[in-house]
């Protein structure tokens, strides 16, 4: 019975220990997206790492986790070039245009904000905006916390960038509280800077620049100089609008300085540009024109962004100095761009200068057109920046703990049912629950293995001798019966030998009973090697022991009983002491198509007769059970050679 259970053991061995890595493989691959989801700051190679990783630990059937997957890959396609932006446009494209139908709520939301994203960074701001309106709508359809923030967070930035003020701090503020709730520190803080940049533009610098110091805090804490000199940056532009305007040129020098040591062109030239700003608030023209030129050498129309306020400092420049026709190209350029952008904002200042150019050139009524655009945009601005729920929104965000409520995620669900459904449909939280649901099965089935294989033991030990791991008495009679049973429906011949050894208690007595105990091993052995198999062969007394031989008649039964006898001598001289003789007597007794047996026991009677009468005529013999189908010994005179 061993190998059967070393062969289980080993078998459950392996169907454990496969879930066990799986499980753990899925542990690993869980705790790389959170890293994401929580929105922790990251190297690009970082990110190319851990995509690549997991690329290899999911498999294909996890649908789940290769959408998430899918979604990483979109988030963080390069986009710090125009023609990388064109790539990752055209990757998003494609991604929405084969969306396959088995595909989560989640997974598309997700994609069309993505694609929503890079419409923005290419300078589509009517496209980003329908994508961002879509995916909030979605979102809050499917009551997804995470995308409702993630897209009102997007949304409300691009709402103060071209100027609208209330919507943005509305988004901005309602996915501020979402990110807390939901314990996303990164996304907070990412976050955060879009809140704090939205009163910087509607005329609260005061208060941009406490929450970007709070920020700046933050990143060099966790040593994130990426982001400690974006709102650097932004604390520059804050102090510009507070009139501080050398402070200002001070941290937009820490920027600068650090993209040019980093090697990153753009981002250096947007730093020049902020910083020639600047200068013409100073009116150190010189200066800033020189920022300006290094600027426009990197600069293109291709980042509308940046290029339009660079020909609104260029044209400022122009309009200083005198060079009024100068001043409209540049100007005109930028109009373009702001235009294009829907950066009210930015138009807003344009206007203004513009109708100065027209004035100063005695062309009043393009001054006139001019300024009169630029009140009705002025009218368009201002109202956002005082619309009473703008100023709700400030009061409460500026108490530092948002209280504010998320409006209703659905028809009436509170912000906290939301928060509730979105821990349902969490698939982390899913995954865990699944994790220890597999674990519980594992243990239960562990102790169900143990109690199976404590009652084979106990059944095994039952049936089976201590001594010799044969069939005890009570298995051997019941192999026995069924044999009998079997051979008397099918009329088939059945013989059982029943023998024991030759003077055993001399065998104690002379060499002790270890050697008595070797010897009943021995015999034990040779009657396995006789019958080559192990539920013929059973120990039924202490020195006594039975073979069943199913479709034997007795001639042949004799023939083994005598074959038996040899394999004993031959395995006593190799297992026993020299000096030990070792013999057997057996009786036989045979089922044949006459024979008056009616049961097994009549049988065993016979052959235990038998067994008597072999040792009567002087041991080491095999006698015939008397029987109508047996035939006679040939010792006629009743005795053994």
């Amino acid at each position: 019975m061993s190998h059967p259970v070393r062969y289980l053991s080993l078998l459950l061995l392996l169907l454990f220990t496969q879930p066990f890595a799986m499980a753990e493989e899925k542990t690993l691959v869980d705790k790389i997206f959170a890293k994401h989801d929580r929105g922790e700051t990251m190297t690009p190679e970082a990110v190319k790492e851990d995509i690549a990783q997991l690329s290899k630990l999911i498999p294909a059937d996890d649908v789940i986790r290769t959408e998430k997957l899918q979604l990483l890959k979109c988030w963080n396609q390069a986009a710090a070039t125009e023609q990388e932006v064109n790539s990752a446009l055209a990757y998003t494209t494609h991604a929405l245009a084969n969306i396959p139908s088995s595909a989560s709520p989640h997974y598309v939301t997700d994609l069309t904000l993505c694609h929503a994203w890079y419409l923005q960074l290419s300078g589509d701001i009517k496209g980003a905006m329908k994508g961002y309106d879509l995916s909030v709508k979605r979102a809050y359809e499917y009551e997804d916390l995470k995308l409702i923030a993630d897209s009102r967070s997007l949304r409300g930035a691009l709402h103060s960038y071209i100027g609208d003020f209330s919507s943005a701090l509305e988004d901005l503020v309602t996915a501020q509280d979402l990110y807390e709730s939901l314990n996303l520190t990164g996304w907070a803080n990412f976050n955060l800077a879009d809140v704090a940049t939205s009163f910087r533009r509607y005329g609260d610098p005061q208060s941009a620049i406490r929450y970007y110091n709070k920020l700046k805090d933050v990143y060099l804490k966790n040593n994130n100089q990426d982001q400690a000199i974006l709102v650097i940056s932004d604390i520059g532009l804050a102090l510009d609008e507070l009139g501080e305007h050398q402070q200002a040129i001070e941290q937009f020098l820490i920027s600068y300085r650090y993209y040019k040591e980093h090697q990153k062109t753009v981002a250096a030239a947007i730093a020049a540009t902020n910083i020639a700003y600047s200068l013409i608030q100073l009116n150190r023209l010189d200066e800033a024109e020189r920022y300006l030129a290094e600027a426009a050498a990197v600069i293109t129309e291709n980042e509308p962004t940046a290029y339009s306020f660079m020909k609104l400092f260029m044209g400022e420049i122009q309009f200083k100095r005198g060079h009024y026709a100068e001043a409209l190209i540049e100007l005109t350029e930028g109009e373009e761009a702001f235009r294009s952008l829907q950066n009210d904002r930015g138009l807003v200042q344009l206007l203004q200068l513009k109708s100065e150019v027209y004035a100063a050139m005695d062309n009043l009524p393009a001054a006139y057109g001019a300024l009169q655009e630029f009140m009705v945009i002025t009218k368009k601005v201002d109202g956002n920046s005082l619309d009473l729920q703008t100023t709700e929104l400030k009061v409460k965000f500026d108490t530092s703990r948002i209280t504010l409520e998320n409006e209703r995620l659905i028809e009436n669900q509170t912000l906290k049912e939301q928060e509730l459904a979105l821990l349902e449909q969490n698939k982390s939280l899913q995954y865990i629950i699944l994790l220890l649901t597999v674990c519980i099965l594992v243990i239960v089935s562990l102790f169900a293995y143990k109690q199976v294989h404590r009652n084979r033991q106990l059944q095994a030990i039952a049936l089976t001798d201590y001594l010799t791991q044969l069939p005890n008495r009570r298995h051997i009679y019941a192999q026995a019966a069924k044999y009998f049973q079997q051979a008397l429906k099918q009329q088939h011949p059945f013989s059982v030998i029943i023998f024991d050894a030759d003077h055993f208690k001399q065998i104690n007595d002379n060499f002790g009973h270890e050697i008595g105990d070797r010897a009943l091993i021995t015999i034990a052995n040779a009657g396995q090697a006789l019958t080559g198999n192990k539920d013929h062969l059973g120990r039924i007394g202490g020195e006594e022991f039975l073979i069943l031989l199913p479709n034997t008649d007795a001639q042949r039964a004799k023939e083994l009983a005598h074959q038996l006898q040899n394999k004993i001598t031959e395995f006593s001289h190799q297992e026993l002491p020299h000096e030990l003789t070792l013999t057997v007597s057996a009786g036989v007794a045979t089922l044949g198509k006459e024979s008056p047996d009616k049961d097994f026991a009549s049988l065993l009677k016979r052959a235990d007769k038998a067994l008597y009468a072999a040792k009567h005529a002087g041991r080491n013999c095999v006698k015939l059970a008397d029987g109508l189908d047996d035939k006679p010994d040939d010792d006629s005179d009743n005795a053994c050679a």
